[in-house]
């Protein structure tokens, strides 16, 4: 009786235990000194020093705001507003000129797998997936034909519940780095979205591999009922924006991979370049393996392009924090509900 109203959303007890101890990881991460070895180290920069920077420690000191305070400058700080935005984008797009020796390398390692597809993505299917096959995450919410999350895979209910259980401990606990992390985690995913889904996806137009891919014994120039195929050199196939999953001409490159990079980026940047994002981003794409059905390229590409795009919103972050300080300050009185924008230079 006492857990009624959560059967009436629809929500199964144990599987929203599972789903709150898995997503406690998000927000239990290391703060841990800048000081320890961590891979960027060995990733130069074009302009200098190194690319794969996270957010100092020092950056998240105790301010001494109270919670509706922080919660507002740490709003508009993370978001930046329209040019904050404008400059994550403008990273994100000029990235191959401003790095490119690192871009160079990243597109010939996604040129040499995507050559040899076929019998990386043949032996990926054999081999890799049949280990996690029986590896699927419960879902937090049934995805039902009336769900308003039906459009949300498993995976990725694990990945918005992550982010908003984050902010919710952020405000709670008035704890801004973990506010600054579910902020700038919900622009990876929009972002990701917009890079992969709305503008990569319809220009390369890459089929994806057929189900059974090692049967063909090598690539095949057909289509098979699914809209698939087994010639990994199958591109150029125009297809229209689809704001929503589709089959046809959709796998370069992976949307997930480019999402849960992108995110793992933002929060290891944020927590010490810990690893333990990565952790969590390689459950989530174990789960279900079988369902992203891509040429081992496809996740490749998706996750350099997640990295660059957490990188860069990263950047722009740390370059906010020492210039415009922009403040959001939520205004609740007798009189009624309202906001304060400032900024100050």
């Amino acid at each position: 009786m006492f857990f009624r109203p959560l059967r009436l959303f629809g929500v199964c007890l144990p599987k929203l235990i599972f789903a709150l101890a898995f997503v406690a990881l998000w927000i239990a991460q290391p703060a841990r000194s800048q000081n320890v070895f961590h891979f960027g180290n060995h990733i130069p920069s074009f302009h200098g020093g190194y690319y794969i920077n996270g957010i100092p420690s020092s950056a998240f000191i105790d301010t001494g705001e109270n919670r509706f305070q922080k919660a507002g400058r740490t709003f508009g700080q993370s978001i930046g507003g329209v040019e904050g935005v404008a400059n994550d984008l403008a990273d994100i797009g000029l990235f191959p000129f401003r790095e490119p020796l690192l871009f160079g390398a990243a597109a010939l390692g996604v040129g040499v797998l995507a050559a040899n597809d076929y019998a990386i993505t043949s032996y990926y299917k054999d081999n890799v997936e049949p280990l996690f096959a029986g590896f699927n995450l419960p879902p937090i919410v049934p995805r039902t034909r009336t769900s308003p999350l039906r459009f949300l895979s498993v995976e990725d209910q694990y990945l918005v519940a992550g982010i908003g259980a984050t902010y919710a401990y952020g405000i709670a606990f008035n704890d801004e780095r973990a506010q600054v992390a579910a902020l700038l985690s919900t622009k990876a995913v929009a972002y990701s979205y917009l890079v992969s889904q709305v503008l990569l996806k319809p220009v390369f137009g890459r089929v994806r591999p057929s189900r059974d891919l090692s049967s063909y014994g090598g690539p095949v120039d057909v289509i098979d009922r699914s809209g698939r195929s087994p010639n990994p050199y199958n591109w150029g196939n125009a297809v229209p924006v689809s704001l929503t999953p589709s089959n046809f001409g959709t796998s370069f490159p992976s949307f997930h991979y480019t999402a849960y990079f992108s995110v793992a980026r933002v929060y290891s940047g944020v927590y010490d370049n810990s690893w333990v994002p990565y952790v969590v981003a390689g459950a989530l794409l174990a789960s279900n393996i079988r369902s992203h059905n891509h040429w081992v390229s496809d996740m490749a590409a998706g996750a350099l392009i997640g990295t660059v795009i957490g990188q860069s919103i990263l950047n722009n972050y740390a370059e906010r924090r020492g210039g415009l300080n922009t403040t959001f300050t939520p205004i609740v009185s007798s009189s009624g509900i309202g906001a304060q924008f400032s900024m100050t230079f």
